[in-house]
C-alpha cells in the first residue's frame, strides 16, 4: 500500500503535536512495510528525521503576508496524489489540505481527513474560518472516504458540528513512544517539587487557568513551583505580568520550547503534569507523561477521562476552581502520586503504544474506497 501523508508543518516547535503525530505515523507505517511519502508546507527537524529514515518528504514552501500562504506546485501535488493508493490528510484550516483533498477526489483516490481537534473552531469561527469552511471545508468533508477522530469525544463533536453520519467517523487515537531510559542534562528543568505545564502558551491550552489555580491553593508550599514549558503563542508576556502581580516570581518558571528529549526529563522530574486545556482533541503530553510514569491532572475537555478511570490522576472542570481543587487533592498528604503514575504508565503503554495505533490506522486506510 502506498500512502501519502499531508500535514502543515514538520517543524518540532511550530508544528506541535500535529507535526509529531505525522512523523510517528510515517515511521511506524514504514515499519509495517507501507510505502509512505509526506508533503508539508514547512520543513524542520521532523522532516530531517523522516528523510534520514528513507521516507520521501516534499516541502512546498510558503510566503507570509498576513497569513501563511503555501507555494503550491499543483502538477507536483497531482503527481504525488496519483502515485498513492490512499491519502491521509492531517489538519483542516489550511490551503494545502484543501488542495490535496480536491486533487484526490478528482483523481478517484480515497482520502481520510483528520482535523486533530481543529473542528472545535467551528463552535465560534472567525470570519476567515467561516469563509474557508463554506467555500472549501464542506467539500473536503463531503468527499472524504473517512473522517478520523482522535477520541470518542471528538467523534461526537464532529457528528454534531458537521452533521455527518456517525459511521463515517472512526476513532484512531494519538500514540506514544515508550520513555527512553537515558536522561538529558539538567539545564532546562529544576530539581525538586514542581507542577509541570507542557504545551503552547495559547488561550486554548489554558495556562492562565492553571496559574490562577496555583495561586489560589489554600495550602501554600513555598517549595512547590510551577513550570511552564512551551513556545509562546501570544501569552507569555501576559502570564509573566500576572505572575509579578501575584508575587510569585520566585515560584513560577518559564523554560520556553522543550524538544522531545527535554520533555522526557521534565516529565520524570515533575511531581505531576497539569493539562488545563479549554479544548483538546486528545492530550499528547498526557500520554507522554503517562509513559514516563508521571500522574496527570487534566480537564474534562481533553477527551482522556480514562486517566481518572484507571487511577492515573484526576479529571476536573476546565476552570480555575476545578483545577485548584484537583491540585489540592493530588498534592494532599497521603496522596499516592507514585502509584498513580505507575497505573497510568501501565494503561498508556498497553493501549496507546505507536505500533498498536499505526497498525490500526494502516488497516483502516487499506479498507477505504473513493467516495462519490
Amino acid at each position: 500500500m502506498r500512502v501519502l501523508l499531508t500535514t502543515v508543518s514538520l517543524d518540532a516547535e511550530r508544528g506541535g503535536g500535529t507535526a509529531e503525530r505525522t512523523m510517528h505515523i510515517a515511521r511506524h507505517l514504514k515499519a509495517l512495510d507501507t510505502n509512505c511519502q509526506v508533503v508539508a508546507i514547512e520543513g524542520g527537524r521532523y522532516a530531517e528525521q523522516l528523510i534520514a529514515n528513507s521516507i520521501p518528504v516534499y516541502i512546498t514552501g510558503s510566503v507570509r503576508i498576513r497569513f501563511q500562504i503555501p507555494l503550491l506546485n499543483i502538477l507536483r501535488l497531482r503527481q504525488l496524489v496519483q502515485q498513492a493508493d490512499v491519502i491521509h490528510v492531517l489538519g483542516y484550516w489550511n490551503v494545502l489540505s484543501a488542495a490535496i483533498c480536491f486533487l484526490a477526489h478528482h483523481a478517484g483516490k480515497p482520502y481520510a481527513l483528520s482535523a486533530a481537534g481543529e473542528f472545535a473552531a467551528l463552535e465560534a469561527p472567525r470570519p476567515d474560518q467561516r469563509v474557508f469552511h463554506a467555500l472549501l471545508g464542506k467539500r473536503m468533508v463531503a468527499h472524504a472516504s473517512s473522517i478520523i477522530a482522535i477520541t470518542t469525544l471528538e467523534r461526537k463533536q464532529i457528528v454534531r458540528q458537521l452533521g455527518v453520519e456517525p459511521e463515517r467517523v472512526t476513532v484512531i487515537s494519538n500514540g506514544v513512544e515508550e520513555a527512553p531510559a537515558s536522561a538529558e542534562p539538567d539545564r532546562v528543568f529544576p530539581r525538586g517539587h514542581f507542577i509541570l505545564f507542557m504545551g503552547r502558551l495559547a488561550p486554548i491550552k489554558g495556562p492562565d487557568l492553571l496559574l490562577e489555580a496555583f495561586a489560589a491553593l489554600k495550602r501554600q508550599d513555598p517549595n512547590l513551583r510551577l513550570v511552564f514549558a512551551g513556545s509562546d503563542f501570544g501569552m507569555r508576556a501576559i502570564l509573566e505580568k500576572r505572575v509579578h502581580e501575584l508575587g510569585l516570581d520566585s515560584r513560577v518558571l518559564f523554560t520556553g520550547f522543550a524538544d522531545e528529549h527535554q520533555r522526557w526529563v521534565g516529565y520524570r522530574r515533575a511531581t505531576l503534569l497539569a493539562v488545563p486545556s479549554r479544548s483538546e482533541a486528545m492530550s499528547l503530553v498526557a500520554l507522554e507523561a503517562g509513559a514516563a510514569g508521571t500522574p496527570v491532572l487534566l480537564t474534562d475537555q481533553c477527551g482522556f477521562n480514562d486517566v481518572q478511570t484507571f487511577g492515573g490522576g484526576r479529571v476536573v472542570t476546565a476552570d480555575v476552581e476545578g483545577l485548584r481543587d484537583g491540585l489540592q487533592d493530588m498534592l494532599a498528604d497521603g496522596a499516592d502520586l507514585v502509584g498513580m503514575g505507575q497505573k497510568l504508565r501501565n494503561f498508556v503503554l498497553a493501549s496507546y503504544a505507536w505500533p498498536t495505533v499505526a497498525k490500526q490506522l494502516s488497516e483502516h486506510l487499506s479498507q477505504l474506497r473513493p467516495r462519490r
